[in-house]
């Protein structure tokens, strides 16, 4: 399971449950691929977030159960690092530190705020509880 994606000089690095794979493709350019694999934009899925929830930046990602994308800044930002809610085990704040800590027992630092985290995390609740609305008529 992947658990985050960080922008490095040669594209990015994906850390997943006991590995880690350089890509080629910065870490939007492989969100992108992803929501293609499952079917939708990228483009498409901002526009129905935005009309939808009102909100306009660092707008979560929810492709499935097991992909779950939250942005830590802009997604342009080259140190933008796009975390996998579903991969997260723990979450331990103070400040505006956080320090999440995953299925494999890997740690990640991020500078946001406790309060902008759960806000994203609210936003991804309320994704899935209206995707499940539409396959349950």
């Amino acid at each position: 399971m992947i658990e985050y994606i960080i922008n490095n000089s040669n594209g990015s690095l994906v850390y997943q449950t006991n590995s880690m794979t350089q890509s080629n493709k910065n870490n939007l350019s492989l969100i992108k691929q992803m929501c293609l694999d499952a079917l939708f934009s990228y483009e498409g899925y901002l526009k129905a977030f935005q009309k939808k929830f009102g909100k306009v930046y660092r707008i979560p990602i929810y492709i499935d159960e097991e992909h779950m994308f939250i942005p830590i800044k802009r997604t342009r930002d080259f140190d933008n690092i796009w975390i996998n809610y579903a991969a997260i085990h723990d979450i331990n704040h103070g400040g505006n530190k956080i320090e999440l800590i995953f299925e494999s027992k890997q740690n990640l630092h991020i500078n946001i705020s406790f309060k902008s985290l759960k806000r994203q995390i609210m936003y991804l609740e309320a994704i899935q509880n209206t995707k499940v609305k539409h396959f349950h008529f």
